[in-house]
């Protein structure tokens, strides 16, 4: 027995390596065969998962863009408003800086207008709240000249006259002030009369004329007569709004708007001296008909 596998040793051999290999691929075919299924399986399972993983994954990138361009137009935002702040801010401040360049060059032109009257420039310092349409005080006195009696008034016109004084303040009585009484002049017709404060809150005056049948109308220009002491002649006090007869129809009166807004005054010119006789330019007041 011996013998003969030994004799036919080497086809033997050739057999039992082909039966080796023949079940070894029969069993690797088996195992694939099975792997594959399991993989096929597990993709089965798994690729719901994979897919809602990369649509996560896709949507948590797309949040971060977001968060990061709300941040960047907050930012942005915020800018925005500190250069609007800053705009607004100097807006402001170019529209101080007319103003008050305007209402500066108004008083030079009032300067020139007037030829050889001495003037005093003065800013308002305060008002009280009870006599807010009655009285202002100015920040020059008698150290600057200013004594009571003195008119003041500014490039629209009439503001009032000085009725106290001290070596730094003095206080102006307003127009407004029914205690006022400025002696005035209709421009158009020279009716004259006395202009005294009507209705201060309001800010108009009362007209009360000298004649019985007057020729005022709705319009005309009222500036001051010269015949109070203290009142150069022509300077411009108001327009004449409404006219109406008193009782008994003997004299007449008209109701005048100021031409100075009470409310916006800042710097004011007291009349130290003007020339004697003099009267204002009608640039100014329109003393002439």
């Amino acid at each position: 027995m011996s013998g003969f596998i030994y004799r036919f040793r080497r086809p033997l051999v050739v057999i039992l390596a082909v039966m080796l290999g023949a079940l070894s691929l029969s069993y690797t075919s088996s195992v694939r065969g099975k792997v594959v299924e399991l993989s096929n399986l597990l993709a089965t399972v798994v690729s719901p998962a994979s897919s809602s993983l990369t649509f996560l994954g896709h949507q948590v990138g797309a949040g971060v863009n977001t968060v990061s361009q709300l941040f960047a137009l907050q930012q942005e935002n915020q800018a925005l408003k500190q250069k609007l702040l800053l705009y607004n801010s100097m807006k402001l401040e170019l529209t101080q800086l007319m103003a008050d360049n305007g209402r500066l060059r108004g008083l030079l032109d009032l300067r020139g207008t007037l030829t050889g009257w001495h003037l005093q420039a003065a800013d308002v310092i305060s008002r009280n709240p009870d006599s807010w349409f009655q009285t202002l005080v100015i920040d020059r006195g008698t150290s600057s000249g200013i004594q009571t009696g003195m008119a003041v008034i500014v490039p629209q016109g009439v503001v009032g006259r000085i009725v106290a004084v001290s070596p730094t303040t003095a206080t102006v009585m307003l127009v407004l002030d029914p205690k006022s009484g400025v002696g005035a002049m209709d421009v158009r017709s020279q009716s004259v009369g006395v202009l005294e404060g009507r209705d201060p809150v309001n800010g108009t005056l009362t007209f009360q004329l000298f004649a019985h049948h007057p020729d005022v109308l709705v319009g005309d220009a009222v500036v001051t007569s010269g015949y109070s002491q203290y009142y150069p002649k022509g300077l411009l006090v108001g327009q004449v709004v409404s006219v109406q007869h008193a009782q008994f129809g003997l004299t007449e009166q008209a109701v005048v708007l100021p031409s100075v807004n009470f409310n916006r005054l800042q710097t004011v010119m007291v009349v130290l001296s003007h020339p004697s006789g003099s009267s204002v330019p009608p640039i100014f007041g329109g003393s002439a008909p």
